[in-house]
């Protein structure tokens, strides 16, 4: 069940990630290549690819290109990025989450979960936010589907979890404000007074 990221540690970028490290090492403007730098270009490539790969790689195709490295940082940076990976992959620290994803959730065990995944994000490195985004999915699906099996009240709340789900895999740093104002509507009011 547990969703692994791409990991392109050995392998080389396509044209159109290559393309995307060289332009964000620019708008950087860093003529050297330091762990920084490499954080930053590894971030941009999940965000836009949901593609992981090692500093190595990215400073290797940097160094192509004529930029400077700090050799000592770019190693070290490598070398704490595969301990993360191997970390990563042979534990699941967001076992918690899951747990609480497989039951059938109630507008109460749902926020939990949020709180738990944002938690969970939050300390998370990029290559295992993916993880959490496909918790939520998955989470969001199941209450999707319990909604056109259930008696009116439940189909309103399975479809209010998928809402919040959805809000949290779109904008998960706003979600904690978006929540506090959708608990105050008058919409949440009528639907759900009488539960909480």
């Amino acid at each position: 069940m547990e969703a692994k990221p791409t990991l392109r540690a050995l392998g080389m970028p396509d044209a159109s990630c290559r393309g995307v490290i060289l332009k964000c090492w620019q708008e950087l403007d860093q003529a050297a290549v330091d762990a920084r730098v490499l954080g930053v270009i590894q971030e941009r490539l999940a965000d836009e690819f949901d593609e992981v790969y090692s500093p190595a790689v990215i400073a290797r195709i940097l160094a192509d290109e004529g930029a400077e490295l700090h050799h000592p940082e770019v190693i070290e940076s490598d070398a704490q990025w595969r301990q993360q990976q191997i970390k990563l992959h042979s534990s699941t620290p967001s076992e918690e989450a899951v747990a609480i994803a497989d039951d059938q959730l109630t507008l109460a065990s749902a926020e939990q979960l949020i709180e738990k995944l944002e938690q969970l994000r939050s300390r998370a490195e990029a290559s295992s936010v993916r993880h959490l985004r496909d918790i939520a999915i998955e989470a969001r699906e199941r209450a999707q589907i319990l909604a056109k099996q259930q008696t009116p009240a439940q189909r309103a709340e399975q479809l209010e979890i998928a809402e919040w789900l959805g809000v949290w895999i779109k904008t998960p740093t706003l979600f904690h404000d978006w929540l506090e104002l959708r608990k105050r509507s008058e919409d949440f009011t009528r639907k759900f007074s009488e539960r909480e």
